[in-house]
């Protein structure tokens, strides 16, 4: 933090005999700057102990309320756990264990977190530097789930019905 003896502006710039473009990049050589990385080493530990829904919540108030680098990035590695449950709650839907994620699962983990960071602070994704997510979609993602799992349902019930009468 301090430098003994300046002789200029430019040995206050200098960093291991190399020069800085800005005393910002000074300070973040000297690790003097808050870099951002200890958000990622949040959402790691939240990873492994917090449920999804409280991943978001952590995810949203990161963005809306502390420095941020690149939450892009951040999003990228912790999505999965951010949707774990929406997953989970589409498997038991359909009864079928293989269901893996897709965008729609994506998509509806950000409505999600959108939905806090307004709460928040009234900033939609797209202008936290986050992509945006897709609300009509996720609509359409519904009425094809709901479509789908009454032609299941109604296929089952009309089987069922057929082995009794047998």
């Amino acid at each position: 933090m301090n430098k003994r003896e300046p002789i200029s502006f430019q040995y206050l710039r200098t960093v291991n005999d190399q020069l800085c473009a800005t005393y910002r990049q000074a300070c973040q050589k000297l690790n003097l700057l808050e870099n951002g990385a200890h958000w990622g080493t949040a959402l790691a530990d939240a990873s492994n102990t917090a449920r999804a829904k409280q991943i978001r919540t952590l995810f949203a108030i990161i963005w809306t309320t502390c420095f941020r680098t690149n939450p892009k990035n951040l999003w990228e590695k912790y999505k999965d756990y951010m949707t774990e449950d929406i997953l989970h709650r589409l498997r038991a839907a359909n009864r079928n264990p293989d269901i893996q994620f897709t965008p729609n699962v994506y998509n509806e983990a950000l409505i999600l977190i959108e939905d806090i960071c307004l709460t928040i602070s009234n900033k939609a994704l797209v202008q936290l530097g986050m992509p945006a997510s897709n609300r009509p979609a996720n609509n359409l993602f519904d009425s094809d789930f709901n479509e789908k799992r009454t032609m299941i349902l109604t296929s089952c019930e009309h089987s069922l019905e057929q082995i009794f009468r047998s």
